[in-house]
C-alpha cells in the first residue's frame, strides 16, 4: 500500500504556485499603496522618518551615485563617510540600484512602487522556504501571504529599508537547509553574502537566529549533519561574510566609535525590563493589528514608540502558534518558538539580536513571524489536529487584553475617574484607533473559527476561502494603519510635495556655505539639495558626536543645535576645507 501511495503521488505533481504568490501580494500591497500615491500627486508619503528619511536619502544617494560621489558627502550633517553612512540605510539594497537608471526627480515617485515590490518579494521567499515543509502549495502560499503581510512588516512601512530584511531571511534558512539536506552548495553562501550586504544591523540578528534554528535542528533529530558538512556550511558562511566586506569593513569603521553601539546592556537592567508595560506589550503585538510608530495606544507607558512591536498574522493571530504548542508537544519547531519567546523576555538576550544596544528594540521579530507562519500552514494539513483549544485561548487573551485596557478605570492628568488604560487624546481619535484594531482581531477569529469548521470537510476549498479573507483582512488594516500614520503627517500638499519634494531654491553657484532651517522640516537641506546644519541622521561619524559634546549641544540620533548658543549656527553655515 505505501508504494502503490507513493506512486500515485509522483504520477500527479502539485504545479507550484510561486508566481500566484508573488502576484496576489503584488496586488495586495498596491491595494494600500496605489490609494494614497493616487491622492498625492503619484507620491507615496507617510510620516515621521519614512518623510524625514527615507524619501531624502533615497533621493540624495542616488543623486550622488549617478555623479560618481562615492567619498566624502557634504550633504549629510557636517559632512560624513558615503558609504559608511548609508550602508546601513540604503546602498547594499538591490532596490536602490533599481532606481539608478531613473532621473533623479523621479526617485520620490519609485518609493511607493518599490514597497509594494518588497512585499511581493517578501511573500515569495516566505513561500520558498515554507514549502520545504508543507505537503501542498496552497498551504505554502497561504503562509508566505501570513508572512509578507503580518503585523511586522505593515508596521515597518514607516522604516522603508527593514523590509529587504524580511525578504531576505527565509533565503538565509532555505539556503542552510538545502545545504543541509541535500548538499546543494552556494546558495547559503549567496544569501549570507546579500543579507549581510542588504543590512548590516539586521543581519547580526540573523545569525544569532540561524545558530539557534540549526542547533535546535540538529538536537532535536530533525536533521543529521556528519563533521564534512558542517565544515562546508561554515566555510560558505564565512565566505559569504568575507564578499559582503566591500560594505562592512566602512560600515564598522562607521559605526565603531558610535556611543550607540559601545553601551551595552548590565545589571538589572540585563535581566529584565524597567517598565512593566513591555512585557504586556510584546504579548499584546502578536494578537492585535500593530500601533502606529510613535504614537501608541495600547501600552503609552512602555516608552517603546520605535522598537517595530508588531507581530499579529493577519486572521489567524495566534490560533495555530497555541495549536502546535497544545498538539506538538516534541517538535523543532515548538522549541524555536519557545526560545524565541524566553530570550524576548530577557532584556540582554533580546538585545543579542541587535549587537546587545541598551536600546529597546524588537526588530527580530519577523525570524519567529516565519516560523510561526509555517507552523499555522502545518497545521492545517493535520488532519488528527484539534484546533479547539488553541481557538479558545487565544479568543481567551484577545478578550483580555480588550476588555483590560478598554474599560478599566484610572485617574486623569486633572484626576478625574475615567474608564479605559488606552492613550488619550482631546479628540478622540485614539480611542477610535484602540477599538478598531479590537474590532479587526474579532472579527479576523470570527471567521477563523467558521474557517475552521470546514478544513477537514473540504480542504480545497477551506485554502482558497483562507488565502481571500488574509487577503481581504490584510487591506483593511494595512489601510486603516496608513490612513492613520498620514493624519500625523507635514500637510501632504503644501509641505511634503510643494515645498519639498518638489520644492525648489537658488542660490547661486557657491559651495562653501550650508543653509540653516530653524523649527523647520527635518533634512529640509537633502530635499533641496544643499548642505544643511540641521540634519535627522543615526549614523554619522564620531567627530561630529563629540564636536557638538564639546561645545555643550545634545546630538543623539539629529543635529539640531539651539539658540542658546548664538554663536553655532553661522559658525557651522561654512564648510571648512583643510588643505
Amino acid at each position: 500500500m505505501k508504494f502503490s501511495y507513493a506512486k500515485s503521488v509522483a504520477l500527479k505533481p502539485q504545479k507550484e504556485r510561486r508566481l500566484s504568490t508573488f502576484l496576489i501580494a503584488l496586488g495586495v500591497a498596491a491595494g494600500f499603496f496605489v490609494p494614497y500615491m493616487l491622492i498625492s500627486e503619484g507620491y507615496f508619503t507617510f510620516y515621521g522618518d519614512f518623510n524625514v528619511q527615507q524619501i531624502p536619502f533615497y533621493q540624495m544617494c542616488h543623486a550622488a551615485v549617478r555623479d560618481g560621489n562615492f567619498g566624502w558627502n557634504w550633504n549629510t550633517d557636517l559632512g560624513v563617510n558615503f558609504i559608511g553612512s548609508y550602508s546601513f540605510y540604503l546602498l547594499g539594497s538591490p532596490f536602490f540600484w533599481l532606481t539608478i537608471p531613473f532621473p533623479n526627480s523621479f526617485v520620490p515617485y519609485l518609493m511607493g512602487p518599490l514597497l509594494v515590490l518588497k512585499f511581493a518579494l517578501s511573500a515569495l521567499t516566505g513561500y520558498m522556504f515554507i514549502r520545504r515543509f508543507t505537503r501542498t502549495p496552497a498551504a505554502a502560499q497561504l503562509g508566505g501571504l501570513l508572512y509578507a503581510f503580518s503585523g511586522f512588516s505593515i508596521y515597518n512601512i514607516f522604516f522603508n529599508h527593514f523590509h529587504e530584511a524580511i525578504i531576505m531571511f527565509p533565503l538565509l534558512l532555505l539556503g542552510l537547509e538545502l545545504l543541509i539536506t541535500e548538499n546543494r552548495r552556494g546558495i547559503f553562501m549567496i544569501a549570507v553574502c546579500f543579507s549581510a550586504l542588504a543590512n548590516y544591523f539586521f543581519f547580526f540578528g540573523m545569525v544569532v537566529f540561524t545558530i539557534i534554528y540549526f542547533l535546535v535542528r540538529l538536537f532535536s533529530g530533525a536533521v543529521k549533519v556528519r563533521f564534512s558538512r558542517f565544515m562546508v556550511i561554515a566555510f560558505e558562511a564565512v565566505l559569504g561574510v568575507t564578499l559582503a566586506a566591500v560594505l562592512l569593513i566602512p560600515s564598522f569603521y562607521a559605526i565603531i566609535d558610535n556611543s550607540r553601539v559601545s553601551n551595552v546592556l548590565l545589571g538589572w537592567g540585563a535581566i529584565t525590563y524597567g517598565k512593566e508595560q513591555i512585557y504586556l506589550n510584546i504579548i499584546q503585538c502578536f494578537f492585535f493589528p500593530p500601533d502606529l510608530p510613535a504614537r501608541p495606544v495600547f501600552f503609552p507607558g512602555a516608552e517603546v514608540k520605535w522598537s517595530s512591536l508588531g507581530g499579529w498574522l493577519p486572521l489567524f493571530s495566534m490560533v495555530g502558534v497555541f495549536t502546535w504548542f497544545i498538539e506538538k508537544r516534541k517538535s523543532w519547531i515548538k522549541r524555536v518558538l519557545g526560545i524565541s519567546i524566553f530570550m524576548a523576555l530577557v532584556p540582554i538576550l533580546n538585545s543579542a539580536f541587535y549587537a546587545f544596544n541598551t536600546s529597546y528594540y524588537a526588530r527580530w521579530f519577523y525570524m519567529p513571524i516565519l516560523i510561526m507562519s509555517l507552523a499555522t500552514v502545518m497545521l492545517t494539513e493535520d488532519t488528527t489536529v484539534d484546533w479547539g483549544a488553541g481557538f479558545r485561548w487565544t479568543v481567551g487573551v484577545t478578550a483580555a487584553f480588550a476588555l483590560t485596557i478598554g474599560f478599566f478605570p484610572q485617574k486623569d492628568s486633572e484626576g478625574k475617574l475615567i474608564f479605559g488604560l488606552y492613550s488619550q487624546s482631546e479628540d478622540g481619535m485614539y480611542i477610535a484607533r484602540f477599538w478598531i484594531s479590537v474590532l479587526i482581531a474579532a472579527i479576523g477569529l470570527t471567521v477563523v473559527g467558521l474557517l475552521l469548521r470546514m478544513i477537514k470537510q473540504n480542504r480545497t476549498a477551506f485554502f482558497r476561502i483562507a488565502t481571500v479573507c488574509v487577503c481581504i483582512i490584510t487591506l483593511i488594516y494595512a489601510n486603516v494603519f496608513v490612513a492613520m500614520g498620514r493624519t500625523h503627517s507635514y500637510e501632504v500638499k503644501d509641505v511634503m510635495i510643494d515645498s519639498l519634494i518638489e520644492g525648489d531654491v537658488n542660490l547661486g553657484d557657491g559651495e562653501d556655505f550650508r543653509i540653516d532651517v530653524y523649527s523647520g522640516v527635518d533634512n529640509t537641506g537633502m530635499y533641496l539639495g544643499y548642505p544643511c546644519i540641521n540634519a535627522f541622521h543615526s549614523v554619522v561619524p564620531a567627530s561630529i558626536m563629540e564636536f557638538y559634546e564639546f561645545i555643550g549641544v545634545e546630538r543623539s540620533v539629529g543635529s539640531r543645535p539651539s539658540t542658546d548658543i548664538a554663536a553655532i549656527r553661522p559658525l557651522l553655515s561654512v564648510k571648512y576645507l583643510l588643505n
